[in-house]
């Protein structure tokens, strides 16, 4: 019984509005904490070199839940009559082997940027990344829906992948092994033109139908949020622009915080106290 719930899609068209800032959304909020808490230790206390082999686990698994969750939409498509979700989609589908979302497409680049070493790539990935993650932690629309207590393959695919989304880069950041710089917004600014274009063409060549980076709809209408759950379609562009540039700039706020030389001037002052 656990198992066939486990492999389940059921209830991934159920929106998070009852869980909204509700018990089963702080429960979520304090699992990342002390996740993120236990995991920055467990690590802090290692080498560099088994630092490197933990984070490259972190980023397989990454990779494996993404395709492992494709894989349960595909089995869904072929053998599950009615489906279960509007998520299963047959094995040669774009969907199978792409992604238009941004937590999908940094869910694939985080690794190979980390893993190749693409440099040029490094700022916009790892700002957005960062984004992606918090962005979800704090509006859970692909963790919380249907019976949020019960598991779900979906659920802790999106669960985890998020997770390392902000915890790896910042984990690297502190360790020193990148700096976002200000100075470097164009880059982010040429990925998410890039991303929007990319984005576009999934809505209307590749993906049709589909609300890729949430360029057709808003996804906040209707919703708990005021002021954004009124907004009607296509006019909500521009607020998703305004957002996810305020966004940006709280990032590169917060990610000050993570930085060695933040840390070594925080300790310093610990001491002099």
């Amino acid at each position: 019984m656990f198992l066939s719930s486990f492999f389940s899609t059921t209830g991934m068209d159920e929106q998070p509005v009852e869980y909204f800032f509700n018990t089963p959304h702080f429960i979520y909020l304090l699992f990342n904490i002390l996740l993120f808490i236990g995991l920055w230790k467990f690590l802090k206390t290692r080498t560099k070199k088994t630092q490197d082999i933990y984070i490259s686990v972190f980023l397989g698994l990454m990779i494996l839940l993404k395709y492992a969750g494709d894989v349960l939409f595909i089995y869904e498509y072929y053998y599950v009559d009615p489906p279960l979700s509007n998520y299963p989609h047959p094995f040669w589908d774009v969907d199978t082997f792409i992604s238009f979302q941004m937590c999908g497409v940094t869910n694939i680049l985080l690794p190979l940027v980390i893993w190749f070493k693409i440099k040029p790539l490094k700022e916009f990935v790892f700002a957005s990344s960062i984004l992606g993650g918090i962005a979800v932690i704090l509006y859970p629309v692909t963790v919380l829906y249907g019976d949020v207590y019960v598991l779900s393959l979906p659920k802790v695919r999106s669960i985890l992948v998020h997770f390392f989304l902000l915890f790896i880069p910042l984990f690297l950041i502190h360790r020193g092994d990148y700096k976002l710089e200000p100075k470097k917004w164009w880059q982010v600014a040429v990925g998410l033109i890039t991303l929007g274009l990319w984005a576009t063409l999934g809505n209307y060549v590749l993906d049709v139908g589909d609300n890729n980076l949430y360029l057709m709809e808003n996804p906040f209408l209707g919703g708990p949020i005021p002021v954004l759950n009124v907004i009607p379609n296509y006019y909500h562009i521009i607020l998703l622009a305004v957002m996810v540039t305020i966004g940006y700039i709280i990032i590169y706020q917060i990610v000050k915080l993570f930085e060695p030389e933040f840390m070594q001037k925080r300790k310093l002052k610990q001491k002099k106290a």
